[in-house]
């Protein structure tokens, strides 16, 4: 889902089985099962907020797609009570270069860049909403379990915030379900040591 300075958030899916029955009585259809692994670097040594950037290697399951590098830069906005993200760049997710993981790597490593994490997205889905112009994309994603995302054009951010609720509200998705911050964001929060776990020995 790329729109031009895309607006989006993403909620958690507390009954998938649930949701998926709400999507066929919106009359949802799935246009594209997909898998892939984000690798998530840093600056080597640097802070780096995962809520205002991410750089990634995005590395192809299904559908068989080039590895890529991809950056992405983020403003937090809130419009009639919703906080949703919004890219700054035209297409989204920047595409840098593509070619074999490992020159990937070696690349990101040469312009002193350090890997992070990475997180994988399986049975995920993009599933299209047509009587409501809308699509969402359902993933299950090791560590936190399943999520979507709803994202709209973002030229005028006035207009996708209340698309973006109309759509939520289609959806039957509770506010406590839904956040402006990315996945790796998310990941992140979601498989941080517990202050318990680090007491422990």
């Amino acid at each position: 889902m790329t729109q031009p300075y895309e607006c989006e958030v993403r909620f958690r899916i507390e009954d998938i089985d649930a949701f998926e029955a709400t999507l066929a009585g919106l009359g949802a259809r799935v246009a594209l099962p997909y898998e892939f692994t984000d690798h998530y670097y840093k600056p080597a040594g640097t802070p780096w907020d995962p809520v205002e950037k991410s750089l990634r290697i995005r590395e192809w399951v299904d559908p068989p797609r080039p590895t890529t590098i991809c950056f992405a830069r983020l403003e937090i906005m809130t419009i009639d009570g919703l906080t949703f993200k919004r890219s700054l760049y035209p297409e989204g997710k920047q595409s840098l270069f593509s070619g074999p993981i490992d020159l990937c790597r070696t690349l990101l490593a040469d312009l002193g860049f350090e890997f992070w994490f990475a997180l994988r997205k399986e049975k995920a889905r993009l599933w299209e909403i047509r009587d409501h112009h809308f699509n969402t994309a359902v993933e299950y994603i090791r560590g936190i379990g399943w999520t979507a995302e709803i994202e709209f054009e973002g030229k005028k951010p006035r207009v996708a915030g209340p698309a973006i609720q109309n759509a939520l509200n289609l959806l039957k998705i509770p506010p406590r379900l839904v956040t402006h911050k990315p996945i790796s964001a998310i990941y992140l929060e979601a498989t941080a040591p517990s202050s318990n776990d680090e007491n422990k020995g």
